[in-house]
């Protein structure tokens, strides 16, 4: 019997090795792909038991990137080599395809996710469903009194880095030059994004604030934006 379960689990890990040992190239243009390189780091652990679901499951990250690891399998022993390749994006949606739970010492294991098309990642720095872009932010509204506001003739290319700023929603007073701007969550990290108004608003410490608008979301503090598209290296 024991050679029979010892069987079957390494078999388990060449089912695993085949479809995960290959990893796919990071397009710059993927709004999904993995961030820049994480700091190289080779681990090896014993598995202890796998899953593969039919149906793909939906998982999102919220503000932190979780490290990436690409994995090998062990050809004759059930075990996983994994190495660190890069980050997630924060407060982006993912698919999990495998899930395997892995041996850390005597006592204590964890379990990895398989995100399709980046790679294997700490399950639980995983989170279940889809990303809301409010989530984990907290409703504040700023009335500021209006210096100018620009309609874009063509719309600009910016793009936010590992941060994720801050949208507001707008409400223009109908009788005096007023915003007032709600808390309406957050873009997403390493995005672009298109801006077609820019406002120049005075808050109550009479001090002028600069901010974007970005198609689809909201009002954006200028400062939080990049001029251009992003890419990998940023």
């Amino acid at each position: 019997m024991d050679i029979l379960k010892k069987t079957l689990t390494v078999l388990t890990a060449l089912a695993l090795m085949a479809p995960l040992a290959i990893v796919a190239p990071v397009s710059a243009k993927t709004t999904t792909a993995t961030t820049t390189q994480a700091s190289v780091k080779k681990q090896t652990y014993t598995i202890l038991s796998s899953s593969f679901y039919k149906t793909a499951k939906t998982y999102h990250t919220k503000d932190a990137k979780p490290v990436v690891y690409k994995a090998v399998m062990g050809a004759d022993r059930p075990t996983m080599t994994l190495t660190a390749k890069g980050k997630l994006k924060a407060g982006t949606t993912y698919k999990v395809t495998k899930q395997v739970k892995v041996k850390i010492n005597a006592k204590k294991s964890q379990k990895y996710s398989y995100v399709k098309g980046q790679g294997w990642v700490v399950s639980s720095k995983l989170t279940a469903g889809k990303f809301k872009a409010a989530s984990g932010v907290k409703k504040t509204a700023t009335k500021y009194t209006i210096v100018s506001v620009t309609a874009l003739k063509k719309a600009k290319t910016v793009h936010t880095k590992d941060a994720r700023p801050v949208v507001y929603k707008a409400a223009v007073a109908a009788d005096r030059p007023t915003m007032t701007l709600t808390t309406n969550g957050k873009l997403k990290a390493a995005t672009t994004y298109k801006v077609t108004k820019q406002a120049k608003l005075k808050n109550s410490a009479k001090k002028t604030v600069a901010f974007s608008y970005v198609s689809g979301h909201g009002w954006v503090l200028q400062r939080d934006l990049t001029n251009g598209q992003f890419m990998n290296a940023d």
